[in-house]
């Protein structure tokens, strides 16, 4: 009877000792060994008490677990797998981290809508409306478009060839003017074409071997002047931060986008300009090239030559002032595309190394403006204080003076018309008369 109390008669005391922590032990036992049992031969669809159990519902879709991530991206430059716990040491055989792991993809790539932006703007007009001339002025208007898309196409194809470099941000300084040069080889080359040659005086003459050894003179006057252009080759290629006006804008800013548009659309221009200038100094005035390239209003001999002759006047004149003066002004002058067409704007960007550098008739320039405008206000000044003085000497002056002066003839008029022996005599002369 192990389910039962001891039994206690009346007025007997009972003599077995008490059962209570013997069936405890027992109990206890039961419980250990069901478990043991549960465990070895338990089924997923049934209970402790031998109930079928339900299987879990599924969860919605959006509620799924999602699947397991793949394990962390292993650079081969790291000896530790990236993606480890935090305050780790990680040795490394390169500290450089790479700069391409934080750029965007290229569906939303920011490079991508400021492309389509260009692109878009390229399909308007694309007169020249500014008071500048530039040497794309003499191209027909197919003609400038078409090299103006074939500059965006090189444009892009370098982005891509410095990704496959793997170039960092910190190089980008000093690959520029390599990029700029190797875009300008690249569109005089695929404009032209590689083997074509022109009929000169009986000679047989290549067009590009001849328009690239003039790489010297337009890397001076065209490519070397071209501003801001590691920071836009930053913002294109690694999603970098854009300065705009002083301030620090992000990537994706609204100004910092409008900033790099404007940056692609003056270096386009000026690129197109630098393919163009090598021909006008070597093949101006061939027919062909006329014939094939030019504006109908600049075909004959004397037109082409007062365009080249207004194109050296503008380079000497910015040279020795517009530049100096733009580089103590802290300016840049950019070309872009309006629905007008083409024209120009200046934006601030600070300029102190290169007002440093400037010499001779620059530094000049610099201090002629330096000088007029600390002259310039006294010298208003000074000039409006005698323009007042010489106002008041004339109004209140010699002006009340003439007053008084008329005032008197007036009185003396007015006196003597009323002196009675003027009417007398008056009177008496019209008798005789």
């Amino acid at each position: 009877m192990l389910n039962q109390p001891p039994q206690i008669g009346h007025g007997h005391t009972a003599s077995a000792k008490p059962v209570g922590p013997q069936l405890a032990g027992r109990y206890r036992e039961l419980r250990a060994a069901r478990w043991l049992v549960r465990r070895l031969l338990a089924t997923s669809n049934f209970s402790d008490q031998g109930q079928p159990v339900a299987p879990p519902a599924r969860p919605p879709l959006a509620l799924e677990t999602p699947p397991p991530t793949l394990p962390p991206r292993r650079d081969p430059r790291v000896g530790v797998s990236q993606g480890q716990g935090d305050g780790l040491a990680v040795a490394t055989t390169d500290a450089r981290i790479d700069p391409y792991q934080n750029r965007l993809a290229l569906p939303g790539d920011l490079a991508t809508l400021v492309f389509e932006r260009v692109f878009r703007k390229l399909q308007g007009l694309l007169d020249n409306t500014s008071d500048v001339p530039l040497e794309s002025d003499i191209l027909r208007d197919d003609k400038k478009r078409e090299l103006l898309y074939l500059v965006l196409r090189k444009v892009e194809d370098a982005l891509a060839h410095l990704c496959e470099a793997q170039v960092l941000p910190g190089q980008l300084t000093e690959k520029s003017p390599l990029v700029l040069q190797d875009l300008w080889l690249a569109t005089v080359t695929d404009f032209f074409g590689r083997y074509y040659t022109l009929q000169i005086d009986t000679l047989e003459q290549p067009v590009v071997p001849t328009l690239l050894s003039e790489a010297p003179v337009v890397q001076a006057a065209i490519l070397d002047r071209l501003p801001l252009v590691p920071m836009l080759l930053g913002h294109l290629l690694f999603n970098e931060s854009v300065v705009v006006d002083g301030s620090l804008y992000e990537a994706a800013a609204p100004q910092a986008m409008a900033r790099s548009q404007e940056l692609l659309e003056h270096l386009l221009i000026q690129l197109a300009n630098a393919v163009v200038q090598p021909l006008l100094n070597h093949f101006a005035d061939v027919e062909l090239m006329k014939k094939n390239l030019y504006h109908r209003r600049m075909m004959t001999s004397r037109d082409i030559e007062r365009f080249r002759n207004d194109l050296s006047w503008r380079y000497r004149w910015d040279g020795l002032v517009n530049e100096p003066r733009a580089i103590f002004e802290s300016q840049h002058r950019l070309f872009g595309f309006t629905e007008r067409g083409i024209q120009h704007q200046t934006i601030y960007a600070p300029r102190r190394e290169e007002l440093e550098q400037l010499s001779g008739l620059q530094r000049a320039v610099t201090l002629a403006v330096e000088a007029r405008d600390a002259i310039a206000p006294r010298f208003r000044s000074a000039i409006s204080l005698v323009g007042s003085g010489i106002v008041y000497v004339l109004t209140d002056v010699i002006g009340r003076g003439i007053g008084l002066i008329g005032r008197g003839i007036l009185r003396g008029v007015g006196g003597a018309w009323r002196d009675p022996r003027y009417r007398r005599d008056a009177q008496d002369s019209n008798l005789r008369d």
